[in-house]
């Protein structure tokens, strides 16, 4: 007897459900359905893949192991449906792609272009933490992410797309709103707000005060790009921040850009993924989009 592929599916459901009933309403199954599927699939490999501890499924050491090779196997899948389709001429298949928060603001008009192109790719975007995306990463959950400043602890590949511009922007009545030519050493008489650690752009901030020798006090801790936004507006202090974030807030002038000199700082954001992965054409295609399209006509 041999096993189906969608007997791995049901199975792999089960296993992120921890329940036959879950699984089957994901799935749109009945519950007895589910369980002769997997069922199936044990007597095949003629060990226990699950363990019932309380009222909860749990994997066993054999089930463990089947998890991660279906995901391989579905990977493959996908990877060989979206070859067959571009050497039809019809590029379809799907594209994750994983952000850090604040590349929020310009993803998606990107994503949105590419599509524009290859309409028949299924793209899933994910904006969260940096620390959720590195464990995208780590769990080959992700086809490509998306970082300023890369995490030393990963192996990836990287490739530049897209210049990303780092200002001090305060409240529109800060004392230095005005003013020109700011030495950054005059910003330490001011109060500072400051992302969460393991944020990109609180490394490049930390960088900054330590070249400049300077100790500014942190009043603020935050652990999103808006809650940033929100407290520079109400005049709690300043902040190091993305020129893509500020579009709105500063047309409309809720939000100013400090004139201190040096400054922006400019990183990349990078396209990164694990070194050894074996990239889908979608992934490949969307990486030639971004290095080879007018990013900045997109962005306008």
């Amino acid at each position: 007897m041999s096993f189906t592929l969608h007997q791995l599916d049901v199975f792999a459901e089960v296993a992120k459900q921890k329940s036959m009933t879950k699984a089957a309403e994901k799935l749109f199954m009945s519950q007895p359905a589910v369980s002769i599927q997997v069922k199936k699939i044990q007597e095949h490999f003629g060990v226990d893949l699950f363990e019932v501890i309380g009222k909860e499924l749990y994997l066993t050491e054999a089930g463990k192991e089947l998890y991660e090779a279906q995901k391989n196997i579905k990977k493959e899948v996908n990877s060989l449906e979206m070859a067959l389709s571009e050497i039809k001429g019809m590029m379809r298949g799907s594209l994750n792609v994983a952000v850090v928060s604040t590349a929020k603001y310009f993803m998606p008009y990107i994503l949105g272009a590419f599509r524009s192109k290859f309409d028949k790719i299924k793209i899933s975007l994910k904006v969260t933490d940096r620390n959720e995306v590195k464990e995208l990463l780590r769990e080959n959950v992700c086809d490509l992410a998306v970082f300023s400043v890369l995490p030393p602890e990963l192996d990836l590949e990287a490739v530049e797309f897209l210049e990303n511009p780092l200002l001090m922007a305060s409240a529109p009545d800060h004392p230095l709103a005005l003013k020109k030519n700011i030495d950054f050493k005059e910003l330490e008489a001011y109060r500072f707000l400051i992302r969460e650690p393991g944020s990109g752009t609180r490394m490049v901030m930390q960088q900054l005060f330590e070249s400049n020798n300077i100790s500014p006090e942190i009043v603020m801790e935050l652990g999103t790009n808006e809650a940033v936004k929100q407290a520079i507006m109400a005049g709690i202090g300043i902040s190091l921040i993305s020129k893509y974030s500020l579009t709105l807030e500063e047309s409309v002038g809720k939000i100013s850009v400090l004139d201190v000199n040096d400054l922006p700082y400019v990183n990349t954001w990078k396209l990164v993924y694990p070194k050894g992965k074996r990239l889908s054409p979608a992934a490949k295609n969307f990486i030639e989009f971004t290095t080879t399209a007018s990013l900045r006509d997109i962005l306008k």
